[in-house]
């Protein structure tokens, strides 16, 4: 295996599991990171909003690079 089919892999796997992290702390209707951390009660004084904020942001990047790495992989193993 190729120094860079390493690379991609390792990208791919620390994706997969930051993906079930940060997905695992969004809130559900019962609460979730913002009710743990903030109260229950959401203001825009809370730091809860922004923690919410960035966590989303988080799932999206490694959302989009478990993608990119998950099409290079199946690119780089194809065996035609």
């Amino acid at each position: 295996m190729g120094i860079l089919k390493t690379v991609v892999l390792v990208m791919h796997v620390g994706a997969s599991m930051g993906l079930i992290i940060s997905v695992m702390l969004h809130s559900g209707k019962g609460g979730g990171l913002s009710s743990a951390l903030g109260g229950a009660s959401p203001s825009t004084f809370s730091g809860s909003h922004i923690v919410e904020k960035n966590l989303d942001r988080i799932t999206i990047v490694l959302g989009v690079v478990f993608s990119i790495t998950t099409l290079l992989l199946v690119w780089m193993l194809n065996p035609s």
